[in-house]
């Protein structure tokens, strides 16, 4: 509903008079007739059809004569419409739902004012609205009720006292316990979009994120570069037999693997001789990469 078509909307609700307890008692009335005969199995007699017409009229004259007060209640929950998923006209829309509920269930019989008994309808259907529709993820209906009583407690302090009230203090004036006060609060936050702007004219909040599997690969790639040098230095500190065994058996630059068989024919050693030179290497290169001593004395 538009701005202007709501203001149209409560114009012309504006114009509807209030009901007389009298009026209220016979629709009520009529109401509990209708219901009665809509329910009933098998066929209506003419007089029973003209009864189910005359409730219907007197169940649409209790609401359209009581949609003020769904403006007056809806209007309490204003200041709890937050980002873009509910707006006024969407509580007054809840509310009427729950005012038409409360149409079909009173009994004017009783003696109080149907105002009375319908705002506690009108409450409900628009603070469910709020639990359901405001929220990505759907919180109970009774952690919401006491999420909202959390919310006028910690109010009630403040301006009594001047300042926050401790957790301990704060779950015994709600009448709970510290672990479930501390669990709802936590589930009474708003969720904001992705793309929603951090400032008015800043970036979309996704663009802040980092990307972890980035961050890690960055880092990854850090920490294997510096060890890739650590080696070539290590192995720059090799003897020249050292180098050789080394660099045919892993086929180091771009090179053929050879076996310790063929660099010892080729060097004129044994298989044995070939392979104790490259565990040596290896070892002696292990040594400097884990040792910092190793390495600063070098750069010195």
């Amino acid at each position: 509903m538009s701005t202007d078509g709501f203001g149209d909307y409560l114009n012309e609700i504006g114009r509807e008079g209030l009901l007389r307890p009298d009026e209220e008692i016979e629709l009520s009335r009529q109401i509990k007739r209708w219901l009665e005969l809509r329910d009933m199995d098998g066929e209506r007699t003419p007089a029973e059809k003209r009864e189910m017409k005359r409730g219907l009229r007197a169940r649409e004259r209790m609401i359209r004569c009581n949609l003020r007060m769904v403006i007056h209640v809806a209007r309490k929950y204003r200041s709890r419409l937050k980002g873009p998923g509910m707006d006024m006209s969407d509580l007054v829309q809840e509310g009427t739902v729950g005012l038409a509920r409360a149409a079909e269930l009173y009994d004017g019989t009783k003696g109080y004012k149907f105002s009375t008994y319908s705002y506690w309808w009108i409450r409900q259907g628009i603070t469910r609205a709020l639990a359901t529709q405001m929220r990505l993820i759907r919180i109970p209906q009774h952690h919401t009720d006491l999420i909202n009583k959390a919310v006028q407690k910690q109010r009630e302090y403040m301006q009594e006292y001047g300042h926050q009230p401790s957790v301990q203090d704060w779950a015994e004036m709600c009448d709970t316990d510290v672990d479930t006060l501390l669990l709802i609060m936590q589930r009474s936050m708003q969720h904001r979009s992705l793309h929603e702007l951090a400032t008015e004219n800043g970036s979309p909040l996704i663009d802040l994120i980092p990307d972890e599997s980035t961050l890690y690969n960055d880092y990854e790639h850090i920490v294997l570069g510096e060890q890739f040098e650590q080696l070539k230095l290590a192995f720059f500190r090799l003897t020249d037999d050292e180098k050789e065994a080394v660099s045919k058996r892993l086929g180091l630059g771009g090179g053929k693997q050879h076996t310790y068989a063929e660099i010892g024919q080729e060097a004129g050693v044994s298989r044995e001789r070939i392979r104790q030179r490259f565990e040596k290497a290896q070892t002696k290169m292990r040594l400097f990469v884990k040792n910092p001593a190793a390495r600063e004395s070098l750069a010195a």
